[in-house]
């Protein structure tokens, strides 16, 4: 988030100054990454006006990405971005902000849908827009696998990307010559010049920048002033000073600063007033501004320094700009409040590298996890249930285990570090997360079981006539208890994993025992054997390994069946029939909303589904406790010197592990189309007779509707197909489960009752 009120400053001072991009040729373009990925989520043509009501991940956005890297390469601008890392520790005050934001994006869907159901179409659209609460870390794998593939520099800080980017552009080798990102950055000592947009779609490209010494120079403030009215009027990392909040904020905090001389003497000349003295001003004022002067970044030799120390002194602008650069005696004692306790150097490399997201080691520097409200507004008992207990308080839950994953192999520190998660619906924390419970150590410590050498992963490769290390492939491998044995560690023989494909597989391995997928003597439990057998059945090419894996999840957490969610009906889900054949239809259009269609790179154009948006939330949450819970595995390989740590595949290993994308609702809305045009056309009933009389002509046009409704799908009517065929391999699951008894009656008997409902009206 850009500095307030700036840009519209900037344009009305005529402060940017446009050229043609080719000036820049020859060069290192360093871009920060959020905001980049966020100026075209919000930007037309890549806004994605219905993000927030299909769930999901944008879908034009690879095309855009590929073609603006196309330009630069073009020009021969060697493009290197940088995202953002860990988020430097916030106060209670700047929580309460958030609260208010998201109370009013739940606000807006909510009457986004109440437009939607009433069919002023154009409306909704308006209110759901950017309310899709997307973040960059949503997106980083898509972009990190496009970048991979067209070898595009990339790095991820430790916590502020501008930082790591001033730094990359003072570095004795300039390993980037010019900085595109918000005007944040510009609150830098030293910094004068920030490209802050990039037109690449034009025919002749261009870019615009802005200068540091001419605002100096048309406000008549120092470069240290500069920096107090930034924190005042407020940015990312500081909300405003009360008295800045108004139309003519920029202006007021200037004059304010220029009256009192300094934003200090401006913080505690208001120190007493009754409406800031509760948020303490000063206290916060201090930490904002040590935040960006003694911001930390990633040296070249792989240590985390505050930028001061990294970095030989900045010009001077022609103003008493700052007596002398800062040395080591001026850096505050106390950084680690302003940013987190420090975690190894070793983990933060592995971070910048693309070895994994950042989200578990947020949560275990700044000791809580934040939940917000989902898509659909979380207003079902039973997602706050599953969010809670399922994925966040369970001791052998997902995000305990990721959590003990790293402290049991750091400082004992962090093992007694205290972690509380903060849940949208309640007032108070919930109870501390017992990462470091005596049942989530030992579920933690059984990973090192695993240590399978790539001599026996190449023989399951041969074996199973594979090329793929995936689920199919580890649970193949440990089908039998002959073949389980090979796989277990004999003491004494741990060799290091040194293979991109060993230590893939073998994260897989500890990944299902630590869900419980495989036992300790690496055997299959019912879940894995339902998985293994219903994988048997699945065509290669229809890449149900994933679904398939969510799908055994949700049916274990007690989410996975064609009952309302809170007795409560929502749109967009069954039309036609008895509440049982409704119930029916909802678990089949449940199932299949799992599977990822195939797209064309367009905005969602289709019909929408509440009803489906609900589970989704599900689904969503499982798939990234699920995904970070796989990298942290990985990241506790490497600390426990399981694997070769002096590597440079560390993204490779990254994009080979499962759930890398988030599905929407699409698949689901597809099915429910095809079956609703098929009922429709059979007069209001559902096809009991697939051989009666005019039933294979109605299912062709009901195929031909689907067609016409989806057309950003790649063929709608193939899909249909395979959306059917998940619901065979799901149901194959469930059958060997119940052979077992490890399913409820009733639950199985929902799924055949639904089968017999559905078989008659496949196409």
């Amino acid at each position: 988030m850009p500095i307030k009120h700036l840009d519209g400053y900037l344009a009305e001072r005529k402060h940017l100054q446009t050229h043609p991009l080719s000036v820049l040729s020859e060069s290192r373009l360093g871009i920060d990454a959020s905001y980049y990925l966020t100026l075209l989520n919000d930007n037309p043509p890549t806004r994605e006006a219905l993000l927030a009501a299909t769930g999901g991940l944008p879908l034009a956005l690879t095309q855009r990405i590929e073609s603006d890297l196309r330009a630069l390469e073009k020009l021969h601008i060697k493009p290197v971005f940088v995202f953002s890392g860990l988020q430097p520790n916030k106060r209670w005050k700047q929580q309460q902000q958030q609260q208010f934001e998201q109370n009013e994006a739940c606000k807006d869907r909510r009457e986004a849908w109440q437009k939607y159901e009433n069919g002023q179409e154009e409306a909704a659209t308006k209110l759901f827009e950017g309310r899709s609460g997307i973040q960059h870390w949503d997106l980083w794998r898509t972009v990190l696998r496009i970048f991979r593939h067209r070898n595009v520099e990339f790095m991820v800080a430790p916590y502020v990307a501008w930082a790591q980017l001033i730094y990359l552009q003072r570095h004795p080798k300039s390993y980037i010559h010019a900085l595109f990102g918000p005007t944040d950055a510009l609150l830098y000592p030293g910094v004068d010049r920030v490209i802050t947009s990039i037109d690449l779609v034009s025919p002749t490209p261009t870019f615009s920048f802005v200068s540091k010494r001419s605002i100096l120079n048309d406000l008549g403030l120092t470069e240290d002033q500069f920096l107090d009215v930034g924190i005042l009027v407020g940015f990312e990392h500081s909300p405003p000073f009360p008295p800045s909040i108004h139309e003519q904020g920029l202006k007021a905090t200037v004059d304010m600063v220029k009256y009192y001389k300094s934003g200090h003497a401006a913080v505690s000349a208001f120190a007493n007033d009754p409406q800031i003295k509760p948020l303490q001003w000063g206290d916060h004022y201090a930490r904002t501004r040590s935040m960006i002067k003694y911001s930390l970044v990633l040296s070249s030799d792989g240590a985390v320094t505050p930028l001061p120390l990294a970095v030989p002194s900045p010009p001077s602008h022609g103003h008493q700009n700052h007596p002398h650069h800062p040395t080591a005696a001026d850096i505050p004692s106390d950084l680690h409040e302003i940013f987190t306790h420090r975690l190894p150097d070793e983990i933060y490399f592995y971070l910048s590298r693309g070895l994994m997201g950042p989200q578990a080691l947020i949560w275990l520097t700044s000791g809580q996890i934040t939940e917000n409200p989902p898509l659909d507004n979380g207003e079902t008992t039973e997602y706050r249930r599953f969010v809670k207990e399922v994925i966040t308080e369970g001791q052998t839950g997902p995000r305990a285990t990721s959590l003990a994953l790293i402290s049991s192999v750091c400082h004992s520190f962090w093992s007694s570090r205290k972690v509380l998660g903060h849940f949208w619906f309640e007032s108070a924390p919930g109870k501390a997360i017992m990462h470091n419970s005596q049942q989530t150590i030992q579920l933690a410590d059984r990973v090192s079981g695993w240590n399978v050498p790539y001599a026996i992963v190449e023989e399951e490769l041969r074996r199973q006539n594979s090329s793929t290390i995936d689920f199919a492939l580890c649970l193949g491998a440990t089908v039998s208890e002959k073949l389980a044995f090979r796989t277990r560690v004999k003491s004494g023989q741990t060799a290091t994993l040194e293979k991109k494909d060993e230590i893939v597989a073998n994260v897989l391995w500890r990944f299902l025992e630590l869900r419980g997928f495989l036992l300790n003597t690496h055997i299959h439990s019912p879940l894995a054997r339902a998985m293994h057998t219903a994988i048997g059945k699945a065509r290669l090419n229809d890449k149900f390994q994933d679904p398939l894996y969510l799908f055994l999840e949700l049916v274990r957490a007690g989410v996975m069946h064609g009952h309302l969610w809170s007795s409560r009906a929502f749109s967009g889900g069954p039309s036609f029939g008895t509440d049982d054949e409704k119930s029916c239809m909802l678990l089949v259009m449940r199932v299949l909303s799992i599977v990822p269609l195939t797209f064309k790179p367009q905005p969602w154009s289709a019909p929408l589904s509440r009803e489906l948006l609900v589970f989704n939330s599900f689904v969503r949450s499982l798939t990234r406790a699920l995904r970070t819970l796989l990298e942290v595995t990985s990241l506790n390989m490497l600390l426990r010197h399981d694997a070769k740590r002096a590597r440079d595949d560390f993204l490779d290993v990254n994009l080979s592990l499962p759930f890398q994308s988030e599905v929407n609702t699409g698949f689901g809305v597809l099915a429910k189309v095809y079956l609703d045009a098929l009922t429709h056309l059979n007069n209001g009933q559902r096809v009991r007779d697939p051989n009666a009389e005019g039933v294979r002509e109605a299912k062709q046009v009901a195929l031909e509707i689907c067609e016409e409704t989806f057309p950003g799908v790649k063929s709608p009517k193939l899909e249909v197909e395979r959306g059917f065929r998940f619901w065979d391999v799901a149901l194959t699951a469930m059958r060997q489960l119940h052979s077992e008894s490890s399913v409820l009656r009733e639950l199985i008997d929902q799924f055949e009752a639904a089968e017999a409902w559905l078989a008659p009206m496949r196409p």
